[in-house]
């Protein structure tokens, strides 16, 4: 009889059965998470379609369906959060409480007893919590099945799905109960494991929060790249969420584009995790000494590096979080109070006595010691980041904004220029808050064979870098590869179908016409982007387009603006002849009332808005004739304009807004392009006081409003 009970059969049904809690807490977890939810959207859906039959259109009546539909296919084979958690749950549960026993003495003494080896008792034990959460997970999944299929949902049903989410969840339950089981077997004392595997679940991801945060706070240039921000990966559960089957939302492609990656390699580097992190658990279950249960941790050695990674990062986290409450003086105080707060913590929970809080100082002034040394290292920028320029005959591509990233510029002129301006922002980098010269941000994107490397660089606003961007910004391949006018696809997407929007001075922010007329579409496309490659760059711009595409399900998609100016003759003419839409200029006649508000300095520290009304009708026609609303152009930031061909007077930096206010009561502020600026009427109305000189060199010509 003992020999068949000690035999890996005899012995995983015995431990089965006597682990009927985790059977019905798998049960219930997966009955809650999956058949619930997918039996309740299916009758409501029926409920609906009912009604829907009775009073709406066929169409509407099978577009709902559909939503319907995919409402399931999610539940059932795609992103089910719920499941998920449901998974978390019976990997700690699981983990924990199968082999809670190492923390009691006599348990340990009594299963350690038993004629059987403690490799079989491991994997016995193991085995027990993958059989009981998986045999309710996939009994659940037939039932749900099930009844998708009887009551008429069997269209949501995607089996390759289906195989991918099982995959993906089975492999990622896997590592997580290894992770609960080493921790479990590392501790001897339950509510020690549980704290401890919240760290080990979390920690990486704050640390990868930190590290940002501190580099972003001492580095004037840092940039979060892709290989950092891999960092927050390390951490299995955080990445769980972001699993999707067999694919995943990587963070940097995903954002605003919704794009998936596969989750091949991902997964099948946790499957090897998975395994690796079992078998160190089945090593360290073997080796660990029966008098250590009761104890913080049961083996010594690794209490030291727990406590001084466990510091460190509670350290900086104060720090930063100190700074953020009130202010840059309180950084260093919470990183010192952090530190020592934690190391009291744990050397407290270590001894298990509130005695043992002042012990160890030597260890604790070295954690600080080491804290402050790797903060220093990066305050005063040793390994030189920010100092870092590439050889100009590395580069093979570059960029200047995180917009259309992928899209280097590879032609040497360009190249030239940015290295320039890289060049002009590192020598000027000491200049700022030091003098009057006003700066702006800049994302550098440095291309070297096939490394990529980022830089912020803050910008002077001088001559030079003035004619530096335009010849950037002026030249053929930016525009091509930049502005959304060459980049946006006039044909059917997996956003939609293709649907501009037109704008005009009267319309303002109210769409004038929408043409979904692909053919026309293509037509209109075309021929701007032919014409918008030899117009003058300080066109007067008459019209924007807003390029969308429309998706039955998902709305509008927008893609971008684009600009239409008197120069662009054949393209105007195509709009008026496929729409009827044609440019209204501005005139004296349209404005209820047109008026310049000057900044007026009081102080060293303070001024105010002065605002003139101008009614002469030749005046009003100079302000109005080059004017370009800025509903108009629908951008609120100098750069974007400029990105996208704009070139906006550099008189309007000088602190003055010229806006028309409608016979409506509307406000609407002015742009001029380059070289257009009316600065003869605009000094004829100049209040006494107020000066030219610019305020901080953000002020545009908007709305004073």
């Amino acid at each position: 009889m003992t020999s068949r009970n000690c035999s890996s059969k005899g012995m995983l049904r015995d431990s089965t059965r006597r682990s009927l809690w985790a059977f019905v807490l798998s049960g219930v977890g997966f009955f809650l998470s999956m058949l619930l939810p997918v039996l309740m959207t299916m009758q409501h859906a029926l409920e609906q379609r009912a009604i829907e039959l009775q009073s709406l259109e066929q169409i509407y009546v099978e577009r709902h369906w559909k939503i319907a539909l995919e409402q399931v296919a999610e539940f059932i084979g795609g992103y089910n959060p719920f499941i998920k958690i449901t998974f978390i749950v019976m990997a700690v549960s699981c983990g924990v409480a199968l082999f809670a026993y190492l923390h009691a003495r006599q348990k340990v003494d009594f299963y350690h007893s038993l004629p059987v080896t403690r490799t079989k008792l491991f994997f016995n034990n193991f085995a027990t919590g993958v059989v009981c959460t998986l045999t309710g997970y996939l009994v659940m999944y037939g039932i749900t099945l099930a009844c998708v299929y009887a009551m008429g949902f069997g269209a949501a049903v995607n089996w390759g799905e289906i195989g991918g989410a099982v995959i993906s969840n089975v492999i990622l339950f896997l590592l997580l109960y290894a992770l609960s089981v080493l921790t479990t077997v590392l501790c001897g004392n339950t509510v020690i494991t549980l704290l401890l595997l919240v760290w080990v679940h979390l920690s990486p991801a704050l640390v990868r929060l930190l590290f940002s945060g501190l580099c972003g706070k001492f580095l004037d240039t840092f940039v979060e790249t892709g290989a950092m921000n891999g960092l927050g990966y390390a951490s299995p559960v955080v990445h769980y969420f972001l699993l999707d089957g067999m694919t995943y939302h990587d963070m940097l492609i995903s954002v605003g584009t919704g794009e998936k990656v596969s989750a091949l390699p991902l997964l099948a580097g946790y499957l090897l995790a998975a395994v690796l992190v079992t078998a160190l658990a089945c090593w360290l279950f073997r080796i660990r000494k029966s008098e250590r249960s009761g104890m913080a941790l049961a083996f010594e050695p690794l209490k030291l590096p727990v406590k001084v990674y466990m510091c460190l990062t509670a350290g900086a986290a104060f720090g930063m979080l100190f700074e953020l409450i009130a202010g840059d003086f309180w950084f260093w105080p919470g990183l010192v109070i952090g530190t020592v707060l934690f190391h009291w913590i744990v050397e407290i929970i270590y001894a298990m006595d509130f005695h043992a809080i002042f012990r160890k100082p030597v260890q604790l002034a070295a954690i600080l010691a080491v804290l402050a040394c790797g903060i220093l290292l990066l305050k005063f920028d040793v390994f030189g980041y920010d100092r870092w320029m590439p050889a100009r005959e590395e580069l093979t591509g570059v960029n200047l904004d995180s917009a259309n990233a992928d899209a280097l510029l590879t032609d040497e002129a360009n190249i030239d220029a940015v290295y320039r301006l890289a060049e002009i922002a590192r020598q000027t980098d000491s200049e700022r808050g030091e003098t009057a010269m006003s700066f702006r941000s800049y994302l550098f994107t440095f291309e070297r064979g096939s490394r990529i490397t980022m830089r912020r660089y803050m910008l002077p606003e001088t001559g030079e870098t003035a004619e530096l961007l335009n010849t950037i910004y002026r030249s053929e391949e930016y525009r091509q590869k930049h502005w959304p006018l060459f980049r946006y696809e006039t044909g059917e997407t997996k956003n939609g179908a293709p649907l501009l929007g037109f704008y005009t001075n009267a319309s303002g922010y109210s769409c004038e016409y929408e043409l979904r007329d692909a053919a026309k579409i293509e037509q209109i496309v075309q021929t701007l982007r032919e014409e918008a490659l030899t117009r003058a760059q300080d066109s007067t711009i008459v019209m924007r387009i807003e390029l969308n595409h429309e998706h039955e399900d998902r709305g509008y998609q927008f893609e971008g603006n684009v600009y239409v100016t008197e120069q662009d003759v054949k393209t105007l003419a195509l709009i008026e002849q496929f729409t009827g839409v044609r440019p209204q200029p501005l005139t004296a006649d349209m404005p209820g009332m047109t008026q310049i508000t000057y900044y007026k300095q009081l102080d060293a520290d303070n001024g105010e808005w002065v605002t003139v009304e101008v009614t002469n009708k030749a005046d009003v026609e100079a302000l109005l004739k080059d004017a370009q609303p800025y509903d108009l152009l629908d951008a609120g930031v100098y750069e974007m304009l400029e990105s996208n061909g704009i070139l906006i007077a550099e008189e309007q930096t000088e602190g003055i807004n010229v806006s028309v206010v409608t016979s409506d009561g509307e406000e609407r502020g002015l742009y001029y392009p380059q070289g257009k600026y009316p600065a003869a009427v605009v000094q004829k109305y100049r209040p006494e006081g107020t000066a030219p000189a610019a305020t901080d060199g953000t002020v545009f010509a908007e709305a004073a409003a």
